[in-house]
């Protein structure tokens, strides 16, 4: 660490030091005032400065200590640091790439000034057709205009030296200088280097040069001067040039500052320096660290063969003097290569290169204006020089035709620039001193393979007079991914600037597949060198199974020193998990033969207690005890030399399963992605690649790492299908599957699935968890986040082989949508469009980003800032951006700089806007010019009709959208017009487009700010995702203004001491810009919530979204609860602003996180950025972080205050003044507190219905929060409070209202609040099949009526349930005007309020073509043919009870045993025709109907009869909203005032006497409501559910169902029918009749084998769901499915009913299935109550055969299922019982056996 180093190079001279620290050390020296800025490759240049000054060190100007201010940009800090020297202080800066471009104007400014500074660039590759973080010299090359003097470092040592020329030179040239050195190669190289004392840099300083140079043209108001003037044409010139003068001298200031510098270090240093042959006849010439290199190779020839070679490389680029260059040249010279890092694209030759061929050209010496000069381009992007590249160059100068421009270290096979050099890597080291010893170490990123590698070079540079560099180099992934560490050590100079590709010892730390089968891990072993493996194969035959005959050949043919250890137990251990760095140390000490193995150790123990001192003894005796064990572990490998010299490579096997990855793999990945992934893409040829930079997405699937030791594991039995993991999964590993019934049988072995819970959206279908195995990160969120259990982390080598194939086959699973992808639960069933990244292990940036692509991703166009999000989102070549699998469609995803993507993302925008509209005025052009007749498919103009129509509204027009796709329809009339023609070749544009800009807080709240916020004042339709990590996480960890204060970051080492930039704030302040928080792990559905009313808002939407990152030190795994305490202790707020509730008259603010529930110190203490300063300055830190905690309370409370409306926070501000609430003119009976307890968002959903409703009632006062948020000491000062609470699974409270309860419960005595006066109502929602329903509302009724003593409004607490048609509003519909009643508030404002739908009649001709089908069909229904209506009772009987079947083939309807189907009846056609002719409405008129808010649920053209007959319940029951519209329409006063005071009495004589809407009409007359307000008073007809009574194994293609003709007579005398079971009667199969239906989940649970016994009860048609249980079991049994034949259980059947002549349903077919007791039915017993004299029931038949249920229930663990009318409910107290009786147990223990019964899924009802 940074830190480290400073306190050792305090101490002596000669240390191991990488190029940046280097050029921070000298900097600090010569630097008063520093400004800084994150950019990669320079950012620890910064980091060192901020270092220095936090540890108070002083410079060597002032003996003061240097001022290091981070700035928000690249340009800032350019501009500070111009800044600064305006007012005479030297000033210094660093950067690299494209930060150093955005220094240029400053530049200019500065140099034009004449102001000594000195600018420290490690230097980086451009992005041009993409981003390359690595080094070459065309960022610095883009510089050399701007007049500042440029000189070149090749090696940390040159770094050292030539940075202190830098700052001294300056001072005398007033010439600012940059000094660049290679990025990665240099900066990050660690190397030996002689240290200068900065008390012999204080001798060369010249104070009175800065003195004159600097602070005597200072600005100060004490002398008066100014600059930056405007300048007109006839100065500009002049002025310019005087400055020329200072450019001829800055030379011979640089040169006299080296002979100055060497005098002190005794390094010599020369503008341009020769190395080589001194008659050299030819010499390359060059900069930075590849001139090294060159003069490695030189020296090697010239000692080999007396070569006349050399090299000069230059120092001195800028200002480029003629004489010293020639000065440099040998005499003899005949040909001169010059080697450019940089390509100038379109050029006559390369920079260097010109400079070159012009100073020989204009020599005046006859023999250099004849040297030929050849020009070549090298090291671009970082890609190696290596001694047989400049070999290569060499060899062509002395060819007899030496190309003149070239490349060198690539194939060229396009335009053939490249020259062939030896591609034999071994060749590099021929030049290498043989003393030189390398070493090359391949980890796993985060293993700690490189940190305790550069702790050897530190170590070993230490302690031996050894020569040491260390050289790291990285795939592209942010964690998990491969490194390799390249360590040489040896008593010569290093001079090798390439990476070693011949090792004396080798260490592969890791040996999962993605290592040994994937990398060519030992193709750089030197004859018997070493080779270290790290696995836990112990034997031979362990070895020979799993290596590779690759590395098996390698192995023998060098004859290599082969070793294993299982490190990897030994850290498991020891307690350090995965650390295995101090264990491969150890043993590379052993090995290694660098330094005596016994000091080696010694010095590794001492590292330990230096490096983990601070973490705890426990820590450091943990790696001391793993270092002793290595030794003892360390195992040699003796293996069969012979045979392993021949061993051939295992043929390929694609298993069946895999055929997704192996039998369609693109040629991208063949021939690109695979050799960059196995490092070989130095191999590939230009020709492999297309010119641009665009490349393929979704490749990620390929990669297949492996890398996690342990991956999730799914236990279905305790799964509640919540699909939290799979939200929470950063990486889309873990993931929720919807299979059919044939699919899951067609499922591998060890396929785990369950019936599909979540009513009957899921019926017939399966769910199961599965896990990309290969593509686990083992992050463990999942399982941290999972509220059953349900998963657990198993080792990745037990779990893992069988993943492969069951998440292979799910991905060949169709998409499946069932329920509302806008709900937690619902999003994850979408397909993630991000998938397998390389970001870190528990990123929490991705999970945002991948929700969203599962939301809108099919449409998304992404402009990503650089940062992390780009680097784990655009990688090369690994993209993990997908395509939906059956469309196609995906994210597009661009980046262009860090500074402009919102500007980017705009432009992107208005592109796409115009080249729609470009296509609209086509389609409207088709519309208006082109006939029917000319069309191929007239359906064509139809689509096209509404697409014109809908073209605004992003859902209803992607519909249309779908239509086109599906009928490829545009490319099928494509020809039938040159305007069709048109819109086809602008296809690509029919669907509108969401456009999103996604970055970390660095792009938005520092550098990108400025263009941010300009976008946000444009008001386009842009969406704004900000993953908020409060650091920039890309470069390491430094501060941004969005970390907080008391956070210790990287540029903030003493804790930042501002507050965190509001920058919500800022964007709401524009009124129209929709801004959320979000934090996921807090709240899935807020955050769900959130995205949805951003992509929906018709403007600019910003999300900040809380991102926690592993550069904060903590444990990832608990990303999510991070999130969920950030939020509960206000770190973090939960809110959104929506501008739309403003213009509708509502609060826009609306605050998710009402209350802090916990104090500060908790999330601080979780985090080291925060304990790190309370460990090391306990008194800074309770500063800061105090502070932190008074601006958190108060942006709470202006958050909280913003919330509210303006009686609310009338009361809160005199809450907050001690003011009494009450008095003249306010009323505390219109106050009302909600509380809602809620998992998926329901409850919170339906909580602001309520309080809308309350409102509209007179209630002024309504607040609405959590229960968790609210603070319970406040509630006796309430007046009326309403719970609304949801119960989770088996009885469970949601997560936010188990803090509130637990409070209340275990409140002492003295605290329990007196709720005497407190009026209080629970409203519980849940799901009826579950034992516990309503559990949670229960037991907050308890609490409230019991112990609080509060005045309950109801006897009881309500019981919405999901069940239900209306789910849990049909309970409110009693509970709601009960409750109001009890507080005496009135109806509702009597207005008639705008319909949701316009209605307008069209022409029929026209819009009748436009109809879709005759038959409306709800989604997910389908018409299927009614093959069978058999009467079941006789035809006198007073009953009708039919058998119905119906072909579901064609309608690929699959369902399952417990299922039941929704039937969607029709009204009767001849009841709406006379309807409609007497409302004066003609049936076949053709009305057009559009959605004024929210989404279209209807279809937008129909008919009269259509809508009458297919959609509105006409002939149902109204309710009384009904009642209120007629009152609100009638003309007639008499009618008016009867509807208006209509009594609770009338009100149910009318619904006993089943008055239907069509019959209120009539009977008010005056009363003639609009169709459009018809549309919303009268109901929409339903699906009625019916229990199927087939066998889907018996008939997989008929549904049957047995149902009776619900009829009854009215007070009245009037008779009526049900209008479903009475549209079923009338249905005939001889007519080919069609019935519209959909399958529904069963509440049923079927033992997953044959074996448990049965036992069913069902009264009258409740035999339906059991037909169809004892006939599949029965043809199971008879076809031996699944061993039936033999493995079958018992089936016991109790029927009853009133008489069995007439209502015995089925009565043959259940006597032939018993047969007497031989048959599968093998107990059947019936009661008919009314065939004696004596009522018998089937309880009494259950309660006489108890040995039979105790046998069948207990002992062997068998079913029960009661199903019929709501007496069957009270069965289980019968069968409670029998188990008591038999079971020798209490009545009590029974009823729980029966209760535990009911949870396990064992004990089922279905009843009606």
């Amino acid at each position: 660490m940074i830190s480290d180093i400073v306190v050792e190079i305090d101490k002596k001279d000669f240390v191991p030091m990488d190029g940046n620290t280097s050029a921070a050390y000298v900097a600090y020296a010569n630097t008063e005032v520093s400004f800084i800025y994150p950019i990669s490759p320079a950012t620890s240049m910064g980091e060192a400065m901020d270092t220095f000054s936090a540890a108070g060190k002083t410079n060597c100007i002032s003996h003061q200590t240097v001022r290091v201010e981070v700035m928000q940009s690249e340009g800032g800090a350019a501009g500070a640091v111009h800044g600064a020297l305006t007012a005479g202080a030297l000033s210094s800066t660093f950067t690299a790439s494209q930060g150093l471009l955005l220094m240029i104007p400053n530049m200019y400014l500065i140099a034009g000034e004449l102001m000594p500074c000195v600018m420290h660039v490690s230097a980086r590759t451009l992005a041009k057709q993409a981003l390359c973080i690595y080094n070459d010299h065309s960022d610095v090359m883009a510089v050399r205009q701007t007049g500042w003097a440029l000189l070149c470092s090749n090696s940390p040592q040159e770094v050292m030296d030539l940075a202190l020329v830098s700052h001294l030179a300056t001072v005398k040239a007033r010439v600012p200088v940059l000094h660049f050195f290679d990025g990665n190669r240099t900066s990050h190289s660690i190397q030996k280097i002689h240290r200068i004392p900065y008390e012999d840099m204080e001798q060369l300083i010249r104070l009175d040069l800065i003195d004159e140079n600097l602070r005597r043209v200072a600005l100060n108001p004490n002398i008066p001067s100014a600059r930056g003037t405007g300048q007109r044409p006839d100065i500009f010139f002049q002025s310019n040039m005087a400055s020329e003068r200072f450019y001829r001298a800055c030379p011979r200031h640089i040169e006299e500052t080296m002979q100055e510098v060497e005098r002190v270090t005794g390094r010599r240093y020369n503008l341009f320096d020769y190395f080589g042959h001194p008659d050299a006849q030819f010499v390359v010439v060059v900069m930075g660290s590849a001139g090294n290199t060159t003069q490695q190779f030189v020296r090697g020839a010239i000692d080999a063969d007396n070569a006349k070679f050399g090299v000069i490389k230059v120092r001195c680029y800028r200002p480029w003097s003629v004489q010293h260059f020639l000065a440099s040249l040998p005499a003899t010279v005949q040909r001169i290569a010059v080697l450019d890092r940089t390509r100038e694209e379109g050029a006559l030759g390369n920079p260097l290169f010109l400079d070159v061929a012009v100073t020989l050209k204009e020599s005046g010496v006859k023999e250099f204006e004849q040297v030929l000069v050849t020009g070549g381009s090298a090291g671009i992007g970082q890609k190696e020089v290596t001694p047989s590249m400049i070999e290569a160059v060499f060899a062509n100068l002395e060819s007899s035709a030496p190309k003149t421009r070239y490349t060198v270290g690539i194939e060229d096979d396009v335009t053939f620039t490249s020259l062939p050099y030896n591609t034999d890597k071994r060749s590099n080291d021929a030049s290498l001193p043989r003393s030189i010893r390398q070493c090359l170490f391949w980890g796993l990123g985060s293993d700690g393979t490189v940190g305790a590698n550069k702790e050897a070079i530190k170590m070993i540079g230490d302690h031996t007079e050894l020569n040491c560099q260390g050289f790291f180099a990285y795939d592209s992934k942010k964690s998990g991914g491969v490194t390799l560490s390249q360590l040489r050590f040896g008593a010569d100079a290093i001079e090798a600037e390439y990476q070693i590709t011949s090792a004396d010892y080798i260490a592969v730390h890791n040996c999962s597949n993605q290592f040994i089968n994937k990398l060519n891990l030992l193709q750089a072993i030197k004859h018997h060198g070493i080779f270290v493996l790290n696995s836990p194969w112990s034997t031979l035959a362990e070895m020979e199974a799993q290596l590779p005959a690759r590395m098996k050949r390698q192995i023998a043919e060098h004859e290599v020193q082969f070793y294993n250890i299982d490190a990897g137990r030994i850290a498991r251990e020891a307690g350090l998990k995965g650390r295995i760095n101090m264990i491969m140390q150890s043993v590379f000490y052993k090995l290694g033969d660098v330094i005596p193995s016994e000091e080696a150790t010694s010095l590794l123990k001492s590292s330990i207690k230096r490096m983990f001192g601070k973490k705890g003894e426990e820590i450091v005796n943990m790696n001391l005890g793993a270092v002793d064990q290595a030794g003892a572990a360390l195992q040699r490998v003796e293996y069969p030399r012979a045979e392993w010299l021949n061993a051939v490579d295992a043929a390929h096997e694609i298993d069946a399963w895999d055929h997704l990855l192996y039998a369609g793999v693109p040629d991208f990945v063949s021939h690109i992605m695979e050799p960059c992934m196995n490092w070989e893409g130095d191999s590939l040829p230009v020709s492999a690649f297309e010119p641009g930079g665009v490349f393929p997405v979704g490749t990620t699937r390929y990669e297949r790492r492996g890398a996690a030791p342990e991956i999730p594991v799914w236990l279905a039995d305790k799964c509640t299908q919540c699909n939290y993991c799979s939200i929470v999964c950063p990486h889309a590993v873990i993931r929720p599957f919807l299979l059919s019934k044939e699919e899951s049988k067609l499922s591998p072995d060890g396929y785990l699935y369950r019936k599909a819970q979540g009513g009957g959206d899921l019926a017939g279908l399966n769910y199961s968890i599965q896990v990309a195995a290969m593509d686990c990160t083992g992050c463990a969120v999942c399982v941290e986040s999972c509220p059953d259990e349900a998963l657990f982390m198993g080792e990745f080598a037990q779990y893992a082989p069988n993943s492969l194939h069951t998440f292979e086959y799910s991905m060949t699973l169709p998409l499946r949508q069932p329920i509302d992808k806008f709900s937690v639960k619902g999003s994850q069933f979408e397909q993630p469009l991000l998938e397998f990244h390389g970001a870190c292990a528990g990123c929490g940036e991705t999970p945002y980003v991948k929700l969203v692509t599962q939301l809108f991703g099919q449409q998304m166009m992404i402009a990503n800032a650089s940062g992390c999000s780009s680097v784990w989102g655009g990688t090369c070549t690994t993209h993990p951006y997908t395509v939906n699998k059956e469309t196609g469609h995906g994210p597009a995803w661009g980046r262009s700089l860090f500074e402009d993507n919102a500007e980017y993302g705009f432009g992107m925008c208005l592109a796409s806007l115009q080249r729609r509209k470009r296509l609209y005025m086509a389609v409207q052009s088709v519309v208006d010019n082109v006939s029917e007749d000319t069309v191929s498919n007239p359906r064509l103009l139809k689509l096209f009709r509404a697409w014109l129509k809908t073209y605004s509204e992003f859902a209803a027009n992607n519909a249309i959208c779908d239509e086109l796709d599906r009928l490829q329809i545009v490319s099928e009339c494509q020809a039938d017009h040159p305007l069709i023609y048109a819109c086809f070749k602008q296809r690509d544009m029919f669907r509108s487009q969401s456009q999103w800009l996604i970055g970390g807080d660095g792009w938005a709240y520092d550098i990108g700010s400025g263009g941010l916020d300009h976008i946000l004042s444009k008001g386009e339709n842009i969406n704004v995702l900000i993953l908020d990590t409060e650091i920039y996480s890309n470069t390491g960890g430094q501060s941004s203004k969005a970390s907080v204060a008391g956070q210790v970051t990287k540029f903030e080492s003493m804790g930042k001491t501002r507050q965190k930039k509001e920058l919500g704030a800022s964007a709401m302040a524009y009124g129209d810009v929709y801004v959320a928080s979000v934090s996921l792990g807090a709240d899935y559905a807020q955050t769900v919530k959130a995205l949805k009313e951003a992509a929906e808002y018709p403007g600019t939407s910003v999300i900040m979204a809380y991102s926690p990152c592993i550069d904060w030190g903590i444990d990832t795994k608990d990303m999510a609860s991070i999130q969920r305490i950030a939020v509960e202790t206000g770190y973090w707020e939960l809110y959104r602003f929506d501008p739309r509730l403003a213009r509708k008259g509502s609060n826009a603010m609306q605050l998710d996180s009402r209350r802090i529930k916990k104090p500060i110190k908790k999330y601080l203490e979780s985090e080291n950025r925060f304990r790190s300063l309370q460990r090391q300055h306990k008194e800074r830190a309770e500063a800061l972080q105090g502070s932190l905690e008074d601006w958190i309370t108060s942006r709470h409370d202006k958050l909280l205050r913003q919330s509210m409306d303006d009686l609310e926070l009338l009361d809160f501000l005199k809450e907050q003044l001690g003011v009494a609430s009450g008095g003249a003119g306010e009323d505390e009976d219109e106050k009302f507190l909600i509380l809602y307890g809620s998992e998926t968002g329901n409850a919170a959903e339906f909580s602001r219905i309520v309080a809308t409703d309350l409102q509209r009632r007179g209630v002024r006062r309504v607040k609405v929060m959590a229960c968790d948020d609210y603070d319970w000491a406040q509630l006796a000062r309430e007046r009326n409070v309403l719970l609304i609470v949801a119960t989770c699974g088996q009885g469970e409270m949601p997560g936010n209202c188990k803090e509130l309860f637990a409070q209340l419960s275990e409140a002492g005595e003295d605290d329990v609040p007196d709720l005497s006066g407190v009026n209080v109502a629970v409203f519980g929602m849940g799901d009826s099949h579950y034992v516990y329903f309503n559990e949670a509302a229960k037991k907050y009724d308890d609490l409230f009526r019991t112990r609080l003593h509060a005045n309950m409004l109801s006897d009881s607490y309500g019981c919405g349930d999901d069940q239900e048609d209306e789910k849990y509003e049909s309970a409110w519909q009693e509970f709601g005007p009960s409750l109001f009643t009890r507080l005496s508030l009135p109806e509702p404002e009597r207005i008639l309020l705008p319909a949701s739908y316009g209605v307008e009649f069209d022409d029929r001709a026209i819009a009748v073509q436009e109809i879709e089908h005759d038959v409306i069909v709800p989604s997910g229904a389908r018409l299927v043919p009614m093959t069978q209506n058999r009467l079941l009772t006789p035809s006198d009987y007073d009953r009708d009870t039919r058998h119905y079947e119906f072909e579901t083939g064609d309608a690929n309807m699959h369902y399952e045993v417990g299922d039941s189907l929704g039937v969607y009846a029709h009204n009767e056609s001849g009841r709406v025709s006379e309807f409609c002719a007497w409302y004066g409405l003609n049936e076949n008129d053709v009305i057009r109907l559009e959605a004024k808010a929210g989404e279209q649920e209807l279809p937008a053209v129909m008919t009269i009869a259509q809508l009458f007959t297919q959609v509105l319940d006409l002939f149902g029951r109204p309710k009384r909203r009904f009642y209120e519209l007629l009152s609100l329409v009638a003309t007639d006063d008499a009618e008016r005032g009867e509807l208006m005071h209509l009594s609770n009495e009338q009100f149910a004589a009318n619904t006993r006497e089943t008055l239907t809407h069509a019959d209120l009409l009539r009977r008010y007359a005056s009363a003639r409501p609009s169709l459009e307000h018809m549309i919303d008073y009268i109901p929409r007809i339903k699906p009625r559910l019916y229990s199927i009574a087939s066998s889907p194994q018996e008939q997989p293609h008929e549904i049957a169902l047995c149902v009776v003709v619900d009829d009854w007579t009215t007070p009245s005398g009037q008779y009526r029918r049900g209008l479903c079971s009475d549209y079923l009667s009338r249905q005939q199969p001889a007519q080919l009749h069609r019935v519209l239906a959909k399958v529904n989940a069963g509440v049923v649970s079927m033992p997953e084998a044959h074996s448990p016994p049965l036992v069913m009860a069902g009264l009258g048609t409740g035999i339906a769901p059991l037909r169809s249980m004892v006939r599949d079991r029965a043809f199971s049994i008879a076809h031996n499915v699944d061993g039936a034949a033999s493995t079958a259980g018992p089936m016991a059947l109790y029927f009853g009913a009133r008489y069995r002549k007439s209502e015995f349903l089925y009565e043959q077919e259940w006597l032939d299935l018993h047969d007497d007791g031989r048959g599968p039915l093998t107990h059947l017993s019936t009661a008919f109550s009314r065939d004696q004299a004596h009522k018998i029931y089937i309880q009494d038949k259950i309660a006489k055969d108890a040995p039979l249920i105790y046998d069948y229930l207990v002992t062997q663990n068998g079913y029960f299922y009661a199903c019929g009318s709501s007496a069957v409910q009270d069965l289980r107290h019968t069968v409670a019982k029998c188990i008591a009786h038999e079971g020798k147990m209490s009545e009590a223990d029974a009823e729980q056996y029966v209760t535990n019964m009911m949870i396990e899924g064992r004990y089922c009802i279905e009843s009606w």
